[in-house]
C-alpha cells in the first residue's frame, strides 16, 4: 500500500524585496499582516495561501516606512536594553538620558535621580543581573507614582471608575484594560520615554472602559478628549 506524504500546514519562503529580507508564511486567513523580528529585522509575512509573490511585493513597498520605523524601534530597544551598568553609560529616563553612577552607601539598595546623574546606591557591589532588576523596579515604580496621578486628573474627566492599576514590564503591549474588571495593566518601559507618551497610554485605556474596542466611537472619544494623541503616540518610536 502507497503512502502519501501530507502536505505541510504553513509554507515559508524567502524574498528579498528592496534590501530587505522577506519571510513569507502562506496560512488559511483571509488577510495578510507583516511584522518584524525584533532581533534579525526580517519582515515576516503571514498571507493567504494563494497569494503570490507580486502580492507580497506591493505590501511590503505599501509598507515601507511602517516597516523603517519598526525595525529603527527594533534596534533602539536592543540598545537600551543591553547595558553594561558601568559609570558613565548612558540610561533614559522620561525621554533624556542619564549617565549611570555606582555607589558604596549604607542601607537598602535604592536608585537617586539627580539632574545629572542616575546613582545605584548599594551597601556593597552587586552583579550586573541585580542592578537589572533594581532598575527595573525603579522604572515600574516611577510609572506607577506618575501614573496614578494621571488616572487622578482624567478619570474625573472621562466620567469612568478605573480598578486597579498594575504596572509590569510587557513585550508586545505598552496597556491593556480589562473592562470586566476596570482594571488597567500598564508597561514599567514607558519610564524611558517623555511623560506625555504614558499619559497617551494612560488616556487610550481609560478611554476603553467608554469604548471597549478599537471603533470608530473609541477613535472619536479619543479625539475628543486627548486631541494630539496621534503626536504622542509618535513619541514610543
Amino acid at each position: 500500500m502507497s503512502m502519501t506524504r501530507s502536505k505541510p500546514e504553513n509554507e515559508i519562503y524567502r524574498y528579498r524585496v528592496d534590501g530587505l529580507t522577506v519571510v513569507v508564511t502562506r496560512k488559511k486567513i483571509k488577510h495578510g499582516y507583516i511584522r518584524i523580528d525584533s532581533k534579525t529585522l526580517d519582515v515576516l509575512v503571514s498571507t493567504p495561501v494563494k497569494t503570490d509573490r507580486e502580492d507580497v511585493e506591493f505590501l511590503v513597498r505599501s509598507r515601507a516606512n511602517w516597516i523603517k520605523q519598526k525595525q529603527a524601534a527594533a534596534v533602539e530597544y536592543e540598545k537600551r536594553n543591553n547595558k553594561t551598568f558601568e559609570d558613565g553609560e548612558s540610561h533614559r529616563v522620561w525621554g533624556t538620558d542619564v549617565a549611570i553612577i555606582n555607589r558604596i552607601g549604607v542601607g537598602r539598595r535604592q536608585i537617586v535621580l539627580t539632574q545629572e546623574h542616575l546613582a545605584i546606591i548599594t551597601p556593597h557591589e552587586i552583579s550586573l543581573a541585580q542592578k537589572q532588576k533594581l532598575l527595573g523596579d525603579w522604572y515600574a515604580n516611577q510609572v506607577r507614582i506618575v501614573g496614578t496621578e494621571m488616572i487622578d486628573q482624567w478619570a474625573p474627566v472621562l466620567q469612568v471608575t478605573p480598578g486597579r492599576l498594575f504596572v509590569q514590564k510587557m513585550k508586545s503591549k505598552w496597556g491593556s484594560c480589562n473592562v470586566q474588571t476596570a482594571n488597567i495593566r500598564i508597561n514599567s518601559e514607558l519610564a524611558k520615554f517623555p511623560k506625555a507618551a504614558l499619559e497617551h497610554v494612560m488616556v487610550h485605556e481609560l478611554v476603553h472602559l467608554l469604548e471597549p474596542s478599537h471603533s470608530n466611537r473609541f477613535y472619536s472619544l479619543m479625539d475628543q478628549f486627548l486631541p494630539n494623541w496621534r503626536e504622542l503616540k509618535s513619541l514610543l518610536i
